[in-house]
């Protein structure tokens, strides 16, 4: 990036109004031109998507990250971004209770490229969303879904569609979140829980934490308890190192297959250091309304012809290293498993 492109902070487009009656329930604030939710939109582009990003990222936006629950990257990241006029002049409303507020973050949109940013055929083109699509350039800098966030927001006027209307967005790349890779060995929990928050008191953290081999299960599960309660729009921990924090903490009702409404791969790991792999087949032709689970025990080679699951069920003690937990995903790297959970026992 280039020194004009750092100092830019500035970028100026026009938008047309969609003629949505005052009162109607906006879930967009900008979309793309060809977006089949123009009836739920204050304002289309007359450029596509892809231009448009392209356009503020070579002012000097910096990209972010949009959310990718496939690498557990469940926060949006990226520079704040506000606009003029001001986005209430247009839309009423707030964050539904128990959301703070939140301002507009840039991701750049999930379907990115090197070259390119959001493909102009992905439906409803949004530009900026008043809820968390990963698709969306512009995004809450939080996590609110669909459903919390419909009515929160309606239109505060009409304007006669087709009206043109200029907007500027402006930002400052120091609030970009600071980016760290940490991972936890044994005995050094609490000096990344430190750092973390440390960092955090300065700018906004998103960081990607690994868990060291050597750790235990039980040390692995207490770093995870301590780090879910710091996850947060401030610290967002955000994406695999090697595992998934989360996969730690497993709700210990899942354990009943009867509660599960899917049933995953079972993989044991047995004190004697062998293995054993299920997979529960579900039979619905009973009667009733609940289906007939037989556990199966298939050889790992065999789990990728099962494409019913992307999630495996980890069981073991708490003393077993987190090195055995990775070898045994290791040897699931074929499958569709891309959800990871472990339940461990004394």
């Amino acid at each position: 990036m280039t020194l004009s492109s750092l100092l830019a902070s500035a970028f100026t487009f026009t938008a047309l109004a969609t003629g949505v009656e005052k009162g109607t329930a906006v879930e967009f604030l900008f979309a793309g031109p060809d977006s089949d939710r123009a009836y739920e939109t204050m304002f289309l582009l007359d450029e596509s998507v892809d231009a448009f990003c392209q356009r503020l990222e070579k002012a000097g936006i910096p990209r972010g990250r949009p959310v990718d629950s496939s690498v557990c990257r469940l926060w949006p990241v990226g520079c704040c971004v506000n606009f003029s006029p001001a986005p209430t002049n247009y839309v009423n409303g707030t964050l539904p209770d128990g959301y703070p507020p939140m301002p507009f973050v840039y991701t750049g949109g999930s379907r990115t490229t090197n070259a390119s940013c959001v493909a102009n055929d992905t439906m409803p083109s949004s530009v900026c969303a008043y809820y968390s699509l990963d698709q969306s350039p512009i995004v809450f800098n939080g996590l609110i879904d669909q459903g919390t966030a419909y009515g929160s927001f309606t239109a505060a006027k009409t304007i006669k569609k087709g009206t043109r209307v200029p907007f500027t967005v402006t930002w400052d790349a120091h609030s970009m979140p600071r980016h760290l890779d940490l991972t936890i060995h044994p005995n050094d929990a609490r000096a990344v829980l430190e750092r973390l928050r440390k960092e955090s008191a300065a700018a906004e953290v998103d960081a990607t934490i690994g868990f060291d081999g050597a750790l235990t299960v039980e040390e692995a599960t207490a770093a995870a308890q301590a780090l879910s309660i710091i996850d947060s729009s401030r610290v967002k921990i955000n994406g695999v190192s090697n595992i998934f924090f989360r996969a730690f903490l497993p709700l210990v009702k899942w354990q009943d297959r009867q509660e599960r409404l899917q049933q995953p791969f079972e993989l044991t790991l047995r004190p004697d250091g062998s293995e054993c792999l299920l997979f529960i087949e579900e039979d619905w032709s009973g009667p009733g309304d609940d289906p007939k689970l037989t556990p199966r025990q298939i050889a790992f080679a065999d789990a990728s012809h099962y494409k019913k699951t992307d999630t495996c069920f980890i069981f073991c003690v708490k003393t077993d290293k987190v090195s055995r937990i990775l070898t045994a995903m290791s040897r699931l790297k074929d499958s569709s498993v891309k959800n990871w959970y472990v339940f461990s026992n004394p």
